[in-house]
């Protein structure tokens, strides 16, 4: 199986890329001889002003790889992908060789998880609650007392001063 790796080198022992359009390599790997059998100068793509995800996703496709292990796999370049047959992988770390080393001994089930449509979330999703903007007693006039903090109840009437 061919395997396309986004990376910041031309070896096996470079950083896996984060960037997918932008990465400045791409190694083309067979994974049954782990031997580099295309490398692909995209550092063209740096100075592009829209489109190097797509086009990048075109280059993959036309060396034949049937996979994709980088950080991130933007929306656009993803269509071109599965059009092409091509699994993508994203959240790949480390080393070009510990990545197609990791996909390999991957199982079939643990591949599916890795598979990402979008970089996950950090917050849960949820919808709004309806109370915001002006929800309180107020309703956003200032007409709800707050919690009368620092005063005594005396109105200023026993003041010392």
């Amino acid at each position: 199986m061919r395997v396309a790796v986004s990376a910041t080198g031309k070896e096996l022992d470079c950083t896996v890329d984060q960037r997918f359009g932008r990465a400045e390599y791409l190694l083309i790997v067979d994974t049954e001889s782990n031997a580099i059998v295309q490398v692909i100068d995209n550092q063209g793509a740096k100075d592009a002003q829209h489109g190097a995800g797509i086009n990048t996703a075109s280059l993959i496709a036309q060396a034949g790889a049937q996979a994709i292990l980088t950080g991130y796999v933007g929306p656009k370049a993803a269509a071109v992908c599965e059009k092409a047959g091509i699994v993508m992988v994203n959240g790949a770390a480390g080393t070009v060789a510990e990545a197609v080393h990791h996909f390999v001994n991957t199982d079939a089930a643990g591949k599916d998880a890795a598979r990402l449509e979008s970089p996950p979330s950090s917050a849960p999703a949820q919808t709004g609650r309806g109370m915001g903007q002006g929800g309180g007693m107020g309703q956003g006039r200032g007409l709800g007392g707050g919690r009368r903090q620092g005063q005594c109840g005396c109105q200023g009437r026993n003041r010392q001063g």
